[in-house]
């Protein structure tokens, strides 16, 4: 079922539900404005001719009511009754008049047996004695107003409902312009051709929000499509190079006898390209995963001893090139998340500092913290990084002007998505004093 009937039958259903109760009210005050006229002045004539009896005598007393029951001004015919004991003792006007069927309580207006006359009964003394008077007129032409106008109402409510049916189909079909706009424009955008936006509206309404909300979105599916390209492409550029070199040397090694010394010096160079493409898988099956969990694992996890573990395992490779590895880490920096994530977080800076860092350098490892957060820092004397490059060093299969093809490039962006995952920043900067500092914010445990 299409928004515009749906909304259509909304609209039917509520519109029905208020004429209905409107055309119920009008009947129902109209009604309620006849027989209160009505009976006001049926009560107001027997109340005065009760009081001019009371003081009559019995002669005055039948000509007063012949003269009642001659009058038409309230309905065109009357009947009038003079009880005494429960018995007439004066009865004219209409004889087809419909009488009370049960004994009719004092100062009350009372209907007739079949509904056509109305009765005022007024109590008073005759001759000393209890009596009632009953002052009755035909309200049939009440009755007739009122069934006319129930009748005027079961025709036009119906054509009042049919009106506004179909303005309400109209109306729909007129609001939902933009949302059809907006379809066929969406149907034009192709998978492969994302940098279409949708004409914006010049009135700021929800249609207009509509479409700046998906323009958005087309934005960030264009960044998220060229940035999947860009790593696509690279990331078989990575791995078609070290591939090449293995496949040359295999080819230039068995194309003629080599000695043992030869061979073992091919395999060692194959081995190590070997080592590299390892290296490269495992930090993409790194990154699929992480873009695959859909939260991270949370629990205490010490920083202080994942920095301590890190520098150890990073000792060795720093007193291979004669590097001075120092920490200073404080005890007790508790953050929640994954130790295992963390730690490769830990052991890519230390890393990317050993490979940039000349031989005799010094690489400083620090952990503390700074207010709400924890605060890890891998510094170093190395190079630094170019500023052109401070902005981009993140990102994926990215080097540095003073890289010199060190490292797959995917070691830091991996880390970025890590702490990000974990809630924190990580942002690298040069130092004044020579090298690079690597920061890493965490918010503590509790925080």
């Amino acid at each position: 079922m299409s928004i515009r009937l749906r909304l259509t039958i909304y609209w039917t259903a509520i519109t029905a539900l208020i004429l209905f109760a409107a055309g119920l009210l009008i009947i129902a005050m109209f009604a309620r404005a006849m027989w209160g006229a009505l009976d006001a002045a049926l009560m107001e004539e027997a109340d005065t001719t009760a009081g001019t009896i009371s003081h009559s005598t019995t002669a005055d007393v039948s000509l007063i009511l012949q003269r009642l029951s001659q009058e038409k001004d309230l309905g065109p015919g009357r009947r009038v009754r003079l009880l005494a004991g429960g018995h007439p003792v004066f009865d004219a006007g209409d004889a087809g008049a419909d009488l009370p069927d049960a004994p009719a309580a004092p100062e009350s207006v009372v209907d007739g047996g079949r509904h056509r006359y109305r009765f005022a009964v007024v109590p008073l003394r005759l001759n000393g004695e209890p009596a009632s008077l009953q002052d009755g007129a035909d309200a049939a032409p009440v009755r007739r107003a009122v069934a006319h106008l129930r009748g005027a109402l079961l025709l036009v409510i119906p054509i009042i409902l049919a009106l506004c049916v179909a303005g309400g189909y109209w109306m729909s079909a007129w609001a939902l312009i933009p949302v059809n706009q907006v379809t066929a424009a969406l149907a034009r955008v192709g998978p492969r051709d994302l940098r279409q936006r949708l004409p914006l509206t010049r009135v700021h309404d929800e249609a207009g929000q509509l479409i700046a909300a998906i323009n958005q979105l087309l934005e960030r599916l264009e960044r998220a499509s060229a940035a999947q390209r860009r790593f696509v492409s690279e990331a078989a550029h990575e791995l078609r190079t070290p591939l090449a070199v293995l496949r040359s040397g295999l080819e230039v090694t068995l194309q003629r006898p080599r000695g043992a010394q030869e061979s073992r010096v091919a395999l060692e160079q194959a081995m190590g390209e070997v080592e590299r493409l390892c290296t490269i898988a495992e930090d993409l099956l790194a990154l699929a995963r992480l873009e695959a969990e859909t939260a991270v694992e949370r629990a205490p996890v010490d920083l202080s001893e994942i920095a301590a573990e890190a520098s150890v395992m990073a000792q060795t490779l720093a007193e291979a090139r004669h590097q001075e590895l120092a920490s200073d880490a404080h005890k007790g920096i508790v953050v929640r998340g994954s130790a295992g994530d963390l730690r490769r977080v830990v052991l890519n800076l230390l890393d990317n500092a050993v490979k940039f860092t000349p031989a005799g350098g010094r690489i400083e490892i620090g952990v503390s913290a700074q207010g709400p957060t924890a605060l890890l820092s891998v510094c170093d004397n190395g190079p630094g990084i170019d500023p052109r490059d401070l902005d981009h060093v993140f990102d994926p299969f990215y080097r540095s002007r003073s890289a010199s093809g060190a490292g797959s490039g995917l070691g830091l962006a991996l880390s970025r998505e890590i702490v990000r995952r974990h809630g924190g920043v990580i942002q690298a900067a040069n130092r004044a004093a020579g090298g690079c500092e690597i920061q890493v914010r965490l918010p503590l445990a509790g925080r």
